[in-house]
């Protein structure tokens, strides 16, 4: 139990076998392990556009609404992740639909 107390408190001077045998382990594990046990497997979060529309060019359907913020953005692999309605400053109905 001393032992773990001594290693985990780190006692050690640096002329000690202790600490120069500790610093190889370390340097060991930083240039042996394999690279593929820090790679992330999770998908990359996709970045959203926001595409702000008046309400003529809104659509409650989806499968319109999407083709139309294809045209607008010009982007045809555009979908659609989420809508909101507003009103803008003037009391004027707006839609800001996030894409990605």
């Amino acid at each position: 139990m001393a032992l773990i107390k001594k290693f985990v408190l780190w006692s050690y001077s640096r002329e000690t076998s202790v600490y120069v045998i500790f610093c190889l382990l370390i340097v060991a594990f930083i240039f042996l392990t394999p690279k593929y046990w820090f790679d992330k497997h999770e998908p990359v979060a996709t970045q959203t556009s926001r595409l702000i529309v008046k309400q003529e060019d809104f659509s409650p359907d989806r499968a319109v609404l999407e083709k139309r913020v294809r045209e607008l953005s010009g982007r045809p692999d555009a979908v659609i992740v989420a809508t909101r309605q507003r009103k803008n400053g003037t009391g004027e109905t707006i839609y800001e639909i996030d894409i990605r």
